[in-house]
């Protein structure tokens, strides 16, 4: 399933992305910089440094748990393969919300609750790396909530990475219906390019 463009639920400006997946589908995304037939993404090799934001707003979720992936965005190692670093949502252990994914996050943790229809405004500043010469800081909000240095955020092995948002998920294992819309996607250099705040 590809993202529509609706203007139902906007962050900034008069539209989004809506991503809806259901009964059993398993995906819906769009790769940063992406055309949709394979060329134009943008790429991040060893030592780029980035920061990029998003913001996504839940309105309709089946969650995910343990073993079953619901991620909302990744940063994707080229070829197959989990990612070294994701965000997924998660209702698992008694903790509904944000979780980490992947080995540079230090693999799947609760991070924090996400309310429903409201947007959450997410900036990460990374460094790439496939050597554990890598770095993430997570915001949520305009708070840190997350950041782990000497990581590899590129899957080792692999040459570079590239930034999926949407849904991607089991949806064998977590069928049923989800609903979230994906605004105000940013890349540069510095912390004021990529927040919307």
């Amino acid at each position: 399933m590809v993202p529509t463009v609706v203007g139902d639920v906007v962050r900034a400006g008069t539209r989004s992305a809506a991503v809806v997946l259901t009964g059993s589908q398993n995906r819906s995304e769009l790769t940063l910089g992406g055309n949709g037939g394979g060329s134009g993404t943008i790429g991040f090799s060893e030592g780029d440094e980035r920061y990029y934001g998003f913001s996504f707003n839940v309105l309709e979720m089946t969650y995910g748990r343990a073993g079953a992936h619901n991620l909302v965005m990744q940063l994707k190692s080229d070829g197959e393969g989990s990612p070294a670093f994701g965000l997924q949502l998660w209702d698992s252990a008694g903790r509904r919300g944000l979780w980490s994914h992947g080995r540079a996050m230090g693999g799947d943790r609760y991070l924090a609750p996400i309310a429903h229809g409201a947007w959450q405004d997410v900036v990460v500043h990374f460094r790439a790396s496939s050597q554990d010469a890598g770095s993430y800081e997570l915001y949520l909000n305009g708070q840190l909530l997350d950041a782990r240095h000497g990581v590899s955020t590129i899957v080792p092995g692999h040459h570079m990475a590239y930034i999926k948002n949407g849904i991607y998920r089991n949806g064998a294992e977590i069928p049923g219906r989800s609903d979230i819309r994906l605004d105000a996607a940013r890349l540069g250099s510095t912390w004021a390019e990529a927040s919307i705040r």
